[in-house]
Formats: C-alpha cells, sequence, structure tokens
C-alpha cells in the first residue's frame, strides 16, 4: 500500500525522513553473557515505549555489553520508532540510550522539529501498521522507513503546529485518563469479589495441585518456511490473541500439515490456556477458555482439568491467585519473563466441591452484569476520544489546524 499524499497548503512541501533525518539501528547484547547486563547504560526495547517520553528502561547494559553489540546509543530529543514488534510506536528519548534491533534512532539533519516530527509519526502509525509484513511478528524495512514523506512547513509554522496540538491533546489526554481511573474502579469491585470467593483460606476447602485436578499440555510453533503449514483454518493462539476470557479466533492459522509436522497439537476445547512466557507476565497472568478446537504456540501452557473442577472457575480461581502466582511463581528473564512451571502446576489451591465452585462462579457473573455495562460505556467514550485525537493529528498535517 502506497503512501497516500494529499494537496499541501502554499509554503508547504514534501521530505523524505531519509533526507531529514540520519537513520540508525540497534541490537541486543548476547543474553548468555552475564557480563553484558546490569549495567547504567539504558537500553531500549519496545516494551519501554509506553509514554510520549522514554524517561527510562527496564534493562539495563554494561560498556562491555554495549562495546559487543552492534546497537548504538541514541542521544536526548530524539525520536525512536519501532519498526518491529509493537509496531509504529513512537517516543523521544529524554536521555541517551542504547536500543535493540526491532527499533530506528531517527537523528535530526534536516529543517524539521523533533516535537513536530513525533507528532507527524504518530499521525502515520495505523498506516505503518498496515504495511507491516512476517509470518509471526510484522515490521518494515529501512527503505520504507527512509521513503515516507513528511509534510514540511516552515520551521515557524511547525511551532506553532506543536504547540497547538500540546494543547489540544494535553486536554484530551487528561479525560481519558479520568475515564480510565473509572474502569479502573469498575474492575476493582469485581477482582475484590473474586479474592474473597476463590481466596478465603478460612474456608475448609481441600487442597488440590492443578497437577491433581487434570492434565498438562504444550504447544509449538510449525516451520515459518513452509508455506504449505500456514493460513489454513485451524485456530493457533498466542499470547496476541490472549484478550479475552473467552478464545473464538486467532490472528494467525495453521494448516493439518503445520500440526503434523511440528510439536503444536490439538487442544480440546473448553480448556484453560495460560500464558506461560511472555514480558506481559510482569504485571498480568492472561488465562483464557477456547470455545473450539484449536492448537498454541510454546508460549501457552495448557490445562485440561478433569471432572473435579470447572474451567470456568479455574479460570477464576487463577485470576484471584494473580498477584501472588506473578510474585511467586514466574521467575524473571533478560527480555522476557516465564512461569516457574513446576511450582506453578504444584501449587495446592483451596478447591471448594464442584456444586460449590457453580455457585461462585454464578455470583461472579451477576456482579459482571452489573460492572460490564458501565466498563463498556466508559470503554467506548475512551475510545472516541482516542479517535478524536488521531482526527486532531491528520488534520494537523493536512494544514487545517
Amino acid at each position: 500500500m502506497e503512501q497516500v499524499l494529499y494537496k499541501l497548503p502554499d509554503g508547504w512541501r514534501y521530505e523524505s525522513l531519509g533526507k531529514l533525518t540520519h537513520i540508525v539501528g540497534g541490537a541486543t547484547p548476547a543474553k548468555n553473557q552475564a557480563t553484558y547486563w546490569g549495567g547504567q547504560i539504558k537500553w531500549a526495547s519496545v516494551r519501554d515505549l509506553h509514554s510520549e517520553e522514554l524517561l527510562d528502561t527496564e534493562f539495563k547494559i554494561t560498556e562491555e555489553g554495549l562495546k559487543n553489540s552492534s546497537t548504538n546509543i541514541i542521544p536526548p530529543e530524539t525520536v525512536v520508532i519501532s519498526t518491529r514488534v509493537g509496531l509504529g510506536k513512537v517516543v523521544i528519548t529524554k536521555d541517551a540510550v542504547a536500543i535493540n534491533q526491532d527499533l530506528k534512532g531517527l537523528l535530526i539533519k534536516g529543517d524539521i522539529e523533533v516535537k513536530y516530527l513525533f507528532y507527524w509519526l504518530k499521525s502515520q502509525a495505523e498506516y505503518i501498521k498496515s504495511v507491516g509484513t512476517g509470518a509471526t511478528v510484522k515490521g518494515v524495512k529501512l527503505e520504507f522507513i527512509k521513503n515516507l514523506n513528511c509534510p514540511l512547513p516552515k520551521p515557524n509554522e511547525q511551532k506553532r503546529i506543536v504547540e497547538k496540538l500540546d494543547a489540544l491533546l494535553t486536554r484530551i489526554d487528561t479525560a481519558i485518563e479520568y475515564l480510565q481511573e473509572s474502569v479502573t474502579l469498575a474492575d476493582a469491585l469485581f477482582k475484590s469479589t473474586l479474592s474473597s470467593l476463590v481466596c478465603d483460606e478460612s474456608k475448609d476447602y481441600e487442597r488440590l495441585s492443578l497437577e491433581d485436578l487434570g492434565t498438562f499440555s504444550g504447544g509449538g510453533t510449525p516451520s515459518k518456511s513452509k508455506s504449505e503449514f500456514w493460513n489454513g483454518e485451524i485456530l493457533w493462539v498466542t499470547p496476541k490473541d490472549m484478550k479475552s476470557p473467552m478464545i473464538t479466533d486467532s490472528e494467525l492459522k495453521i494448516t493439518k500439515e503445520g500440526v503434523s509436522g511440528s510439536s503444536a497439537k490439538f487442544i480440546p476445547p473448553r480448556s484453560l490456556l495460560i500464558v506461560a512466557r511472555s514480558g506481559i507476565l510482569r504485571h498480568t497472568l492472561p488465562v483464557c477458555i477456547n470455545e473450539t478446537e484449536c492448537t498454541v504456540n510454546q508460549d501457552i501452557k495448557v490445562f485440561i482439568p478433569s471432572e473435579r473442577i470447572t474451567s470456568e472457575y479455574t479460570q477464576h480461581m487463577l485470576k484471584g491467585y494473580e498477584s501472588f502466582i506473578l510474585s511467586e511463581l514466574v521467575k524473571g528473564g533478560v527480555t522476557v519473563e516465564s512461569l516457574k512451571y513446576k511450582d506453578f502446576q504444584d501449587f495446592k489451591f483451596p478447591v471448594p466441591p464442584v456444586e460449590q465452585q457453580n455457585r461462585i462462579v454464578d455470583e461472579l457473573s451477576k456482579i459482571n452484569q452489573l460492572t460490564a455495562p458501565v466498563k463498556t460505556e466508559l470503554v467506548d467514550k475512551i475510545e472516541h476520544l482516542k479517535n478524536l485525537k488521531a482526527s486532531i493529528l491528520d488534520s494537523a498535517f493536512k494544514g487545517e489546524l
């Protein structure tokens, strides 16, 4: 898909990013070299691109790690964009920082304001995501970034646009923040009820491990080099698909040949899909139930419950113990966290009889029916404001702001 170029106001021109900036990439120091990690040099990955300014990074590297990898130090006040994983995310660096191979630093060499470039790239995020290619992880090539054409007014006009955007978008972000706090309160009501029902240690329930209550299974990834393994009809669930309690579809699908030619295996309906390896385990334990037969990749553990525990109760139980699991049963890594699988498998939860499990699930369902409409309305308002931001950004770079 080619970039759409519209008629610009008088005095504006299009200029490619390759002419306006010097684009530099990064790398990841060897993860098995302990002396490369834990230093003082900030090292950014896409996981650190969660606000407008890149203030700090989750991981830091040593001078030795910097010297023995092909990463680059990006200076302060530089725009950094993700070209793979979290495609299209953009930030401005606050301090000097090294970057990994999924990011690019745009060093200004033309007559463009840093904040103007930042806002313009934000306006292009959806377009950049739409042209990404790759079997499992979407990305764009360096040449694509170099050839992006930026609408460029005179420096004074750039500053005026930036000041107007700062004012308007700050107001919208404040409104979004207030709405998000209300969503958090609605979530807190459900979580409080959930905790009181499934984590009550005073109840005389039998303590059983997941190993006592069912069986575990795993998954795998068919070879990406074999086209006959991909674009079939079989759901292939990865952590990216684990965004709602029930799994009904997956971003990528595989063929029967993909299943038989890999370690992927068919998972029966109403199993529990649990993310076992991902950066999301820093703060969330995704647990989903698959409505239909599916396969999963190697980052997901599958629990197939026996008649001693229901799928819905297992899901609520694991979410009720989420904080404990994340703090005690997850181990950190250089770039991703993972479940301490044996400890997780053997931990003994208080498990009521199935009749009581069903009553608890019904009670939680009633609470959810009360809070879900409120959350839906709030989320719709947040989405409306995000769309308004996108509309304002689009207008700004057409000279209409």
